[in-house]
């Protein structure tokens, strides 16, 4: 592919460089949490990695952070943009090479190895580009002053050159749906200092822990909810959809639940055979879409593996490698049993979670209001919901490479166990208005038997203090995280 003809292409994809604005439909006024953190990274020389689901919202995070460069004074030519599945160089055969050199000489008219400022390399769809991993290395290496950010849509393309080539030069962030508090954000229902407020609640919960006294977090819990509480009714209208819908950031305006259905199904499909099938080369795409289902209608349950495999007439092998498959695309997450003991954890069967309510309704046919009326699905929802936002919050307060989330059955099962400061809390998920004792037995065995400095019910409406067991409408601990 020519020269000049590159140039026109990226012309296209960067009209800042000729003084334009950046396209409306391709940035938002509204910022994520993600986008205050992956800003950060753009300080260190690693390659910036952002990964997550298809249509999550990567390439509009990606121009609002190339808008803030631009706001912060930096030279617009120094920040380069470019989608690598763009149909124009693909087709004409043009390599990375040869996009960074044309770069170098139209557009920066300067060596790439004599640069005195950094200059923002933006590749987004990394995966389309073949050896990406070993291209990239090969430029981190030169120390030339260039900042890669690159964005994949599954780890199923990412975890192999981080486990290789890009091991200690990458760092990886994970962008995923929309949590509930970033709903709320985006439709103003938040205040401007409520990140504030949240931080504090907790910073009083890991202080509770730490301390085995549950006054801190109750203290600023109560804050917390008073502040909160003008603003309930429009915070559980915004529930009641949320659990139908989910976070996916395409959905935040649409109405018409036939429509986001629609949508789930092709985004599905998308994943499907762009990533995993593509990737791994299965043969039978059809088993699947069909344990997919299976994990959907069953979110939250236990999975036997023997059984499932032979209602889908494949090998537990096999299975195995579907449900890791699906993992690494970002639609479903496993809860082991908690215990000190590994061997223990692994003769356990595990707890499967579809994770975003949205993509789980899609498949199971209850995208609409009848979810609200139905006790039994609600129940699996909310409880779906739970594990993902537990999972945020494990993260945010223990940053680490993979956040874990255990159950744990005795007599009766706590639905979630969190450790946090190597002290296990079990949650357990009663969206009703009924509490039965038995589970609240089982919370105090669990208080005891593993010195746990508090337990946890979320329910729907009860927010109460017995003992150690604090009680917290849903609508409210969703807010935490």
């Amino acid at each position: 592919m020519e020269e000049l003809e590159i140039v026109r292409v990226l012309n296209r994809y960067n009209p800042w460089w000729d003084g334009k604005p950046i396209p409306e439909s391709k940035t938002n006024s509204f910022k994520r949490g993600d986008f205050f953190v992956i800003r950060e990274n753009l300080k260190r020389k690693e390659i910036c990695s952002i990964v997550g689901p298809r249509r999550v919202g990567k390439t509009i995070l990606i121009h609002q952070l190339i808008q803030d460069l631009l706001d912060s004074g930096v030279d617009p030519k120094r920040i380069l943009y470019l989608s690598i599945d763009e149909v124009e160089l693909n087709r004409g055969g043009a390599e990375l090479k040869h996009i960074l050199k044309t770069y170098a000489n139209y557009i920066i008219k300067r060596s790439l190895d004599c640069l005195e400022e950094t200059h923002y390399l933006f590749l987004d769809e990394i995966q389309e580009l073949p050896h990406w991993e070993k291209i990239l290395k090969n430029w981190h290496d030169l120390g030339h002053n260039l900042k890669f950010i690159i964005s994949g849509s599954s780890s199923i393309w990412i975890t192999k050159g981080t486990e290789e080539s890009l091991l200690g030069r990458i760092k990886t962030s994970i962008m995923m749906p929309l949590k509930f508090s970033e709903i709320l954000r985006y439709k103003k229902v938040l205040g401007e200092n409520f990140a504030v407020e949240r931080k504090r609640v907790q910073t009083a919960f890991i202080k509770s822990i730490d301390d085995n006294d549950l006054s801190a977090f109750k203290n600023e819990l109560e804050h917390f909810v008073g502040g909160l509480a003008p603003k309930r009714d429009e915070i559980e209208i915004e529930l009641n959809r949320y659990m139908v819908v989910g976070g996916y950031p395409e959905f935040l305006e649409e109405k018409d639940y036939t429509r986001i259905g629609e949508s789930v199904r092709d985004k599905i499909k998308l994943i499907f055979f762009k990533d995993i099938v593509r990737y791994f080369k299965i043969r039978n795409p059809k088993v699947l879409e069909d344990l997919f289902k299976i994990l959907a209608k069953n979110s939250s349950n236990h999975l036997n593996i023997m059984d499932t495999a032979r209602l889908l007439d494949i090998q537990r092998p096999t299975l195995k490698d579907y449900l890791r498959y699906l993992a690494k695309a970002y639609l479903i997450k496993a809860s082991e049993f908690y215990s000190i003991s590994r061997k223990a954890r692994i003769r356990k069967q595990n707890k499967w979670y579809v994770l975003d309510p949205g993509i789980r309704n899609g498949i199971s046919d209850y995208l609409d209001d009848s979810l609200l009326k139905n006790e039994t699905e609600l129940g699996i929802v909310v409880e779906s919901i739970l594990f993902d936002h537990l999972s945020r919050l494990k993260y945010n307060l223990e940053p680490g490479p993979e956040t874990e989330i255990f159950y744990w059955k005795n007599k009766k099962e706590i639905d979630f166990v969190l450790t946090i400061k190597r002290k296990p809390v079990p949650i357990e998920s009663k969206y009703r208005m009924y509490l039965p004792q038995e589970n609240l037995n089982e919370i105090d065995e669990f208080i005891k038997k593993n010195d746990s400095p508090l337990g946890i019910v979320v329910t729907k409406d009860l927010f109460k203090l017995d003992g150690l067991i604090l009680k917290i409408p849903l609508w409210i601990f969703l807010l935490i995280v």
